[in-house]
């Protein structure tokens, strides 16, 4: 599996810092689940794991 890099940024809006991390999704995940557009909800599976869940429009 192809691994990716997270990325910090932080910004200033007012008085009021605002962080936040980014990472890519590879291509050919991206696409064989069609993420398009696709919300995705993230939980902790363990303590060096997490799990993304596909959220459809469907199923809100």
């Amino acid at each position: 599996m192809p691994e990716t890099t997270v990325t910090k940024t932080t910004s200033r809006s007012g008085d009021r810092e605002i962080v936040q991390y980014r990472t890519t999704v590879p291509k050919g995940l991206a696409e064989s689940f069609d993420l398009e557009g696709k919300k995705l909800d993230w939980e902790v599976a363990s303590g060096n794991k997490f799990e993304l869940t596909i959220v459809d429009a469907k199923d809100e």
